[in-house]
Formats: C-alpha cells, structure tokens, sequence
C-alpha cells in the first residue's frame, strides 16, 4: 500500500478492538472526529484501491488470522457523542456506544430504545446492520441517519435505508456517522426498571465475562438458534481455544489460545448438525473481516 496520510496508522493490531479478541492486524487506521474527515479517509482508500472496513466496539465481527489489507476506520469525538435535541430526538455520533445511548435517554426520561442494553456495539454500527434484541430493532425507532461516502455525506430517512431483518441497504464503501432516534417521553423511574430486568434476563441466558460477541446466528422464523444448536448436543463443544458456550449454544466463547479459524469451524460444526437433524439452514448474524474484501460473511462451508 502507498505511504498513508500522516493521520493514518499503520500496521494496527485489530485483536484488542473486537471483543472476541482473534485475528490479524489492519494495514491501515484512520480515526475520524468530523463528517469532513469520514469522507477524505474514504476519498482516500478509494485513491489507493484500498478495502474500508469500520470497526467500533468490535462486538459483532471476526477478524481473519491473516489480518486486513486494506483501512480500518474508527469514529471518534464528535461522531461518538450522544445529546439530546428537542422533546424526543436522541442524538448519536455513529462511533458512539448503543448501550451508552440507551442510558442517555433513559436519564432524559425518553423510552423505546431500552432493547439496545442488550446490544453491545455502536449506533451506526448498529444501524447499518438493522440490530435488534427482544423482538425490537432500530428501524422501529430511528428516525435519519448522515451516511458518508468518498464524495461527501447525505442525510436520509429510515425508509431510505431499506432496514430489514440484521440488514438495510448500507453498503461498504459507506458510513454510517451520525443518527437520530425518535423516542417517546416516560417515566424514567419505569425506564430504569425496564432496564434493570432486562439486564438481570441477559445475565442469567448467555455468558458473562468470557470474550465473545453476541449472537452467531440469526433466529430462524418461528424459531430459535439457540435451542437448535442446544438440540444437536453442541453445547460445550470446543475446535481448538474456542467453544460454543455452555451457556447460550448461540455464542461462541474464545480462550486465550483461540484463533478465527476455531470460531469458523464451530460455526460450520453447528450449521452443519442443526441441517444433518433435519433443521433449517443457519445464517451467520456475526460479520467477517476478510483479509482482502473487508468486511461480509463468513467463510463458511457450503451446505446443501
């Protein structure tokens, strides 16, 4: 790669920003504070024929062994605080924490964002991907998002972003770095306790200080990952330093020696056994930076 801005690092180990702590390092890494920096990091990856890939909290990605050729970009400063705007309108860099905004609205006394506790990743991380937990997700409460790209920034509505089921039509070479949530006034003692249960539920159903990231696999219709891996006997089943959780069989936990080949040969462990039992094809919720492509689904076996 041609010699980066001096802004950009170099050489970035990208084990210590996920949250399951495996893969390789990034040639690349731009940290951007402003809508003007997002664009020119993306103005310049694209100069240099050079793959972006955004990472946040890391909290929803695999990084290959192999590392990434390309440029990791991080939100910072500005596109990582939170405010309120107006009676009902939260406001969030893209780089800024989802659980922290769920706090942030909670103390304002706003409601309908309290499902996002459970989801620990960033607000354009999170939009970009359509996350939800407890039968919520962000299209049912965001309200615009300011999406970059190499030629500047745009801001659009919710249905311009064409939010589906862990999806919307955000593509890679773009960012999101800035949304707006439109919530509804409460109480914020109710808001409080609302929070309080659901993080006593998540406690008590999936693994706690262990490196993981959340769910692997998205939930089937009318069904559960979960319990299907659970069915096949996995749970506890380990391929090298990792292992599908004993406590939530949609978690994968890594130990101290594990590798992103260990986590991705559980995976094609647990989609294969579900499908040999006669269930439905598992698809990946968890995103794979790939050394060359940046980031999109895992490398996973073919399956019939």
């Amino acid at each position: 790669m041609p010699d980066a801005p001096g802004e950009i690092l170099r050489h970035v180990p990208l084990a210590p920003l996920t949250s399951i702590k495996v893969g390789g390092p990034a040639d690349a890494m731009a940290t951007c504070t402003s809508f003007g920096a997002v664009t020119r990091a993306l103005a310049w990856a694209r100069d240099h024929h050079a793959p972006v890939a955004v990472v946040g909290k890391g909290s929803n990605l695999i990084v290959d062994d192999a590392g990434f050729r390309g440029m990791v970009l991080r939100l910072a400063g500005r596109l990582s605080s939170i405010s309120v705007r107006g009676e009902r309108t939260l406001w969030c860099g893209g780089g800024a924490s989802l659980p922290r905004a769920v706090q942030r609205a909670a103390a304002a006394g706003l409601a309908g964002l309290e499902f996002g506790a459970s989801i620990p990743g960033t607000a354009g991380g999170a939009v970009a991907m359509n996350a939800g937990a407890y039968s919520s997700d962000l299209s049912q409460v965001l309200d615009w998002a300011v999406v970059c790209d190499s030629e500047g920034r745009r801001k659009v509505g919710r249905d311009d972003l064409a939010m589906g089921y862990r999806t919307t039509s955000v593509a890679g070479d773009q960012v999101v770095a800035a949304v707006g949530f439109v919530l509804s006034p409460g109480d914020p003692v109710a808001i409080k306790a609302r929070l309080d249960e659901l993080r006593s539920h998540r406690r008590s159903t999936q693994p706690q200080g262990v490196r993981t990231f959340g769910s692997v696999f998205t939930n089937p219709e009318g069904d559960s990952a979960g319990r299907l891996i659970e069915a096949t006997g996995l749970k506890g089943h380990a391929i090298g330093g990792a292992r599908i959780s004993p406590v939530h069989a949609n978690f994968i936990e890594a130990g101290p020696d594990a590798t992103a080949a260990d986590v991705v040969a559980l995976m094609d462990e647990a989609r294969r056994r579900v499908r040999d039992s006669g269930g439905p094809l598992l698809h990946a919720e968890v995103r794979y930076l790939h050394p060359e492509w940046g980031i999109g689904s895992p490398p996973l076996a073919e399956i019939a």
